[in-house]
Parts: C-alpha cells; sequence; structure tokens
C-alpha cells in the first residue's frame, strides 16, 4: 500500500513538473506580431528626403526620420532581406533631439557590426511634446512595417530616454508581441505583475542612477523584476549619473559587455 502511494505521489510531482515547464515554454515563447493595416497610417500629408534619413508626416499628427542602408533605399520591399529596426523615443519636451539620439545607430561603424546588412532605425517625434496613446504608436510602427518589407517585423528593437523610456516599456506592455528588445534609460514606468508575465519574452536592458531623484524610485523595482524574470535582461545601476541616456560603450555589469553587445546578441538571436 505505502509502494502504490509513494508511486501515486511520484507520477503527480512529475505531472506537475511537466506542467510547469509546459506552462514556463509557452509564457518565454516569442509571439509574432499580427500586423493591422489601417489607412490612416498610409496617409502621408508630407514628405521629403533628407538622406540619410527619410521624413514623414501623417494626418494622424505623426511624425518620424526612418534611417534605410543605402542598399534597400531603393529596394524596401525586399522582404529577403528581414533587416532589424531600432525605434528611438525622446524625452519629453525634446522633439528637437529625436534625431540626435538616432544618429549612433546609422554610423558607419554600428550599421557595420550590429547585423550583416546593417538594420533600419526609426526615430518618432512626440505629438505634444511627450509620447501617449500606445495603440496609436504600435499602429503607425506597424504601417512602417507594411510599407517598408525590407524590415523583420520580429526583429524590433525600441530605445528610449526618460519619459520616452518610460514610454518604450509601456508599449512592450500594451503590445507584448511588438518588441523584441526595449533599452531604457532613466526610464520610470511601473510595471505590473500581470504585464510582467506578458512581456517574459522580451529581453529588457534597464538603467538607472541612485542620484536621479523620484526617476530611480519609480524605475529600479521595474528595472530589478525585468532583468531576473524576462529573457537574456540586464539591469545597471549607477551611484550618480543623474539623469542620463544609454550609450552603446555603456558596460552591463557583465565582464566586458557593453550595451552594444547586448543589443547586437538581441537583434542576431534566431
Amino acid at each position: 500500500m505505502k509502494i502504490k502511494l509513494r508511486w501515486r505521489l511520484c507520477a503527480l510531482f512529475a505531472g506537475t513538473v511537466l506542467l510547469f515547464c509546459a506552462l514556463a515554454a509557452w509564457l518565454y515563447a516569442p509571439k509574432k506580431l499580427k500586423l493591422t493595416f489601417d489607412a490612416a497610417y498610409y496617409w502621408t500629408t508630407k514628405q521629403f528626403d533628407a538622406s540619410p534619413w527619410l521624413y514623414r508626416e501623417y494626418a494622424t499628427g505623426h511624425k518620424y526620420f526612418l534611417y534605410l542602408p543605402e542598399k534597400y533605399r531603393n529596394d524596401k520591399d525586399n522582404e529577403a532581406a528581414k533587416i532589424p529596426l531600432i525605434v528611438t523615443f525622446h524625452g519629453s519636451m525634446e522633439q528637437a533631439k529625436a534625431i540626435s539620439y538616432a544618429r549612433p545607430f546609422i554610423s558607419e561603424e554600428f550599421q557595420r557590426d550590429i547585423y550583416p546588412e546593417g538594420c533600419a532605425v526609426l526615430a518618432v517625434v512626440a505629438r505634444i511634446g511627450y509620447f501617449t496613446d500606445p495603440h496609436s504608436m504600435s499602429l503607425l510602427i506597424q504601417s512602417v512595417l507594411l510599407q517598408n518589407k525590407c524590415i523583420d517585423p520580429t526583429n524590433i528593437v525600441g530605445w528610449g530616454f526618460s519619459q520616452g523610456a518610460k514610454y518604450a516599456v509601456e508599449l512592450a506592455c500594451y503590445e507584448p508581441h511588438l518588441f523584441r528588445g526595449v533599452i531604457s534609460g532613466s526610464g520610470f514606468y511601473q510595471m505590473s505583475l500581470k504585464e510582467l508575465l506578458t512581456v517574459l519574452p522580451v529581453n529588457f536592458y534597464f538603467a538607472t542612477s541612485e542620484n536621479d531623484k523620484g526617476i530611480f524610485e519609480q524605475g529600479s523595482p521595474t528595472g530589478k523584476r525585468c532583468a531576473f524574470w524576462c529573457r537574456n535582461s540586464r539591469y545597471v545601476q549607477y551611484k550618480s549619473r543623474y539623469h542620463f541616456h544609454v550609450e552603446l560603450k555603456d558596460k552591463t555589469g557583465r565582464g566586458d559587455e557593453t550595451a552594444f553587445d547586448w543589443m547586437k546578441s538581441v537583434v542576431n538571436k534566431n
């Protein structure tokens, strides 16, 4: 009788472990974003070539600068290319700096080293000084993907500073299938447990400074949780860097690994 009970307990334990593993595998498995066509985000009211950027304005009020590697500027419908996309979000009231934050990602060195075919870069300009409405932004990014088929819709990294960093994390929580990775510098989004469970497959890089009053207290808890639970994630905490954005040369705290090294591992992951 004791032997039978022991076998039943062992079977129950094994079944529970298998169920837990299956659930974990499902939660951590990347999900593919289903692109949504919305004509409002195709309705361009102003556009021009500000080489190397392509500028667009939409009837929805959105504005952005898009960089494509030279070989794809006239071959944007090449679906076989599958180049990554980096989306940058500036800080509050920093519309004029939108390109400045994106510029390091279009340098010859970065483009050469980040991915065999280079990558696309999307510098989004906030409509009212700071970013709002994740639903509208998700549709905007999806529109860019639909209009530039050379970009891999499964390989997008969001980069943000300050309010833009908070927004990038908020957008990832709203549309957890949008980003493969998110870089948050001095961000302050407070992620709920429910949201954390939805973004487990997303790679996060959080960085905060202890003397960044108000921002650190809000952003560091989310950064620590994501670094512990989310796939291939990092959290970096500084003593006195104040309010800063993540730079490519920044160290992650794991040996000599830099933010660039981490980003490269994210976009080149199968």
